[in-house]
């Protein structure tokens, strides 16, 4: 059975993050026996570093797995949410890595033993691969719109930069700079915090509903200036379900369309909006007659059931109409419009019902909140 493309993403993305998981299973061993058989306190730090990517490997699988599922009636907006946890998750494993880092490397600063030159090719092979997790990764998440992925991406990354700066503290060390080693830890603790800081922000905007970023919104306001059928937009607001888009939005319509042509403007701007901006998976489209932006502008008015009762009630006196058809009201800027179908006696001229619907539109006129009328004759 062929797979769709939510299952396909999840699919890749459990790929590509077992790798991870191997890789860094690997070399938090080689850099862990290596810093400690050839006296380099940065590849004992990087180790520690790996290792906490192996461990933010575990939560982004256990992240895509829920993430990735339907909706249901305990999450009818989806589980997307679960996605940005772990990538909060992720965020604060690598602040704790960071600060752990940094203590340990205090702990370590007036050592002097100087690190092997076997510790710099270890630091060369862990930047390299490293490096290929990171580009493996981010293009899956890039491809995915996947912050999650993303954000395990860059751990791949700080890891690799971390061996770059373990590696100038090593060389420092052979040169006869022992001190270089431990200050190098050091730094690299601080740019794994600086990562955690980065990765974590954004993902509390995006479990605090943070509106999405300007070229994005652009987009859909491009895309809303060019629907036949709508006239203006406003209260546009969008956020952020793991990977996906959720978007909610008022456009404005002609008053005098009805509803069936409303509906269709509406249902053109919201499958517009999924095909062109894949990441989105939900648009709610709010048709108004008018720009009720602010309270004041829209008049909450008697119900329509209420004054077809009343319009009834007039022409019930009129012995020369036959019946009522049609009545449809208008609510616009505060007033009610009234445009009223009705059959007359097929015995009535032209002139006797020019001067019958004239003290009809009087009559009506009368009922309450009513500011306008339009009779029709149907033959």
């Amino acid at each position: 059975m062929a797979l769709d493309q939510n299952q396909l993403n999840e699919k890749s993305a459990l790929n590509v993050t077992w790798l991870g998981v191997f890789a860094n299973l690997a070399l938090s061993v080689i850099k862990a026996l290596a810093g400690v058989l050839f006296n380099s306190v940065a590849l004992i730090s990087d180790a520690g570093h790996s290792i906490s990517d192996l461990i933010s490997d575990a939560v982004t699988i256990w992240a895509i797995k829920i993430s990735h599922k339907p909706s249901d009636t305990s999450h009818p907006y989806g589980h997307g949410r679960f996605e940005t946890m772990g990538t909060l998750a992720i965020s604060l494993m690598l602040i704790s890595a960071g600060v752990g880092i940094f203590y340990h490397s205090l702990q370590n600063i007036n050592r002097n033993e100087s690190p092997d030159v076997i510790a710099i090719w270890v630091a060369v092979f862990s930047i390299l691969v490293k490096e290929i997790l990171y580009q493996i990764s981010a293009h899956v998440g890039k491809k995915q719109k996947n912050r999650l992925l993303t954000a395990n991406a860059w751990h791949h990354r700080t890891d690799a930069i971390s061996s770059v700066i373990a590696l100038f503290g090593i060389i420092g060390s052979r040169m006869g700079y022992p001190i270089l080693d431990p200050i190098a830890a050091v730094l690299v603790s601080g740019w794994i915090v600086k990562t955690g800081v980065t990765i974590g922000y954004d993902a509390f905007k995006d479990l605090t509903d943070t509106q999405l970023e300007k070229n994005i919104l652009k987009h859909i306001l491009d895309i809303l200036d060019n629907i036949d059928g709508v006239l203006r937009h406003h209260e546009l607001r969008a956020r952020r379900m793991g990977s996906h888009i959720l978007i909610d939005l008022h456009i404005e319509v002609r008053w005098d369309v009805s509803v069936s042509v409303s509906h269709q403007v509406a249902e053109r701007v919201r499958r517009t909006i999924l095909s062109e901006i894949p990441q989105v998976s939900e648009v709610l489209v709010h048709v108004d007659s008018e720009n009720d932006l602010y309270e004041n502008v829209t008049e909450l008015m008697r119900p329509q059931k209420e004054i077809e009762q009343d319009i009834v009630a007039v022409t019930s006196a009129y012995d020369e109409i036959k019946q009522v058809t049609h009545i449809v009201c208008h609510y616009l800027e505060g007033k009610l419009s009234v445009q009223l179908d009705i059959e007359l006696d097929s015995n009535q001229t032209i002139s006797q019902a020019k001067v019958f619907v004239n003290q009809l539109k009087l009559d009506i006129k009368k009922i309450p909140d009513i500011t306008n009328i339009d009779i029709h004759l149907e033959l």
